[in-house]
C-alpha cells in the first residue's frame, strides 16, 4: 500500500494533472532562470539547464560553468536542491527532492520521503557529422538520468534516457532557434522489496525562440503550451515573464537575473491555481 501513496503524492506535488506515473525531481524543473520564462526553455537551453530541457543545448558549450539552485515548491509542500556543472559540451548534475512525510493511511503515522537524482549529458554539433548548412547550425544531445526514491523503509531506483535536437538560424544579429526533446525513456523505478514498478511519464518538448541582443521570446509545448519573454535592460539585469497553460491550470511566472563579473543570481516566482506560489533561487558562475 505504501508504494501507492508514493505515486499519488508525487503526482500531486508535481502539479501536473496530465501526468501519469512517477514524477521525479527533474520534472519539477529546478532552474530559476528557465522558470522566469514559464518553462519555455527547450530552444533556449544551454549549459546545465540543457540536462533538464534539451541536452542538445550542450552542443556548443565552452569553458566551465557551475550552477546551484533551490526550489520551495507550492508554499513549502516540498523542496528541491540542484547542483550542477558543465565543461564544454559535457554536463553533470545532482538533485534531491524532500518532503515532511506522507501518511500511510489518513490520520496515520508519517512516512519519511526523499527522492534523489543524478544526470550526465553531452551535446554534439552537426559539423562533426560532416553535414553543414550555410543558413543553419544544428546539434544533437543525450543525457542519462539516475533516480532513487525512498518512502519509509521502501527504496527503488531506475535509469532513464533523454534525447534532443536543436537548430539555430542566424538572422543578422538575431537568432531563430528550434528545439525538440524526448524525456524519460526507460522502464521507471523498481521497488524490489515489494516487487512493484512505478513507470516514467515519457514526454516530448518542442520549442521555438527568437533571440535578439536585447530580448528573448520563446514558446514551448511541454505538457501544455508555455510562453516566455526576457528583456535585458543592461549587461547586468534581465527581467523575465511567462505563462504556462499546462495540466495543472494557468500558471504565471516572474523572474529576475542579475549578472556581475561572471556570477549570476536568478530568482523566479511561479503561481499555481490551487497551491501557494513556488519560489526558485539560483546562483551560477562562468569561467
Amino acid at each position: 500500500m505504501r508504494h501507492y501513496f508514493l505515486g499519488l503524492f508525487l503526482i500531486v506535488i508535481g502539479g501536473l494533472a496530465s501526468a501519469q506515473g512517477l514524477i521525479n525531481p527533474f520534472d519539477l524543473e529546478p532552474s530559476a532562470r528557465a522558470a522566469g520564462y514559464g518553462g519555455a526553455y527547450c530552444a533556449l537551453a544551454e549549459g546545465t539547464d540543457a540536462l533538464i530541457f534539451n541536452p542538445a543545448g550542450l552542443s556548443w558549450g565552452r569553458g566551465m560553468a557551475l550552477d546551484s539552485g533551490y526550489l520551495a515548491h507550492m508554499g513549502g509542500l516540498s523542496s528541491v536542491i540542484w547542483l550542477a556543472g558543465a565543461f564544454g559540451p559535457f554536463a553533470a548534475a545532482f538533485t534531491a527532492l524532500s518532503a515532511g512525510g506522507i501518511e500511510d493511511v489518513p490520520g496515520g503515522s508519517a512516512l519519511g520521503f526523499s527522492h534523489m537524482g543524478a544526470a550526465v549529458g553531452a551535446g554534439i554539433p552537426g559539423d562533426l557529422f560532416g553535414f553543414r548548412a550555410p543558413a543553419l547550425r544544428w546539434g544533437v544531445g543525450v543525457s542519462i538520468r539516475y533516480d532513487r526514491a525512498q518512502l519509509a523503509d521502501q527504496m527503488g531506483s531506475g535509469l532513464s534516457l533523454s534525447l534532443g535536437a536543436l537548430g539555430i538560424m542566424p538572422l543578422g544579429p538575431w537568432e531563430l532557434r528550434f528545439g525538440i526533446a524526448v524525456e524519460d525513456i526507460g522502464f521507471g523505478i523498481t521497488f524490489a522489496d515489494v516487487q512493484h514498478r512505478e513507470s516514467w511519464t515519457m514526454a516530448m518538448r518542442a520549442g521555438v525562440a527568437l533571440v535578439t541582443p536585447f530580448a528573448k521570446v520563446a514558446m514551448d509545448y511541454a505538457r501544455g503550451l508555455r510562453l516566455g519573454v526576457g528583456v535585458r535592460f543592461s549587461p547586468m539585469f534581465e527581467v523575465r515573464g511567462g505563462v504556462a497553460m499546462a495540466g495543472a491550470g494557468l500558471q504565471f511566472a516572474l523572474g529576475l537575473g542579475v549578472q556581475f563579473n561572471g556570477f549570476t543570481l536568478d530568482y523566479a516566482l511561479l503561481t499555481h491555481p490551487i497551491f501557494a506560489p513556488s519560489h526558485r533561487f539560483g546562483l551560477s558562475a562562468r569561467f
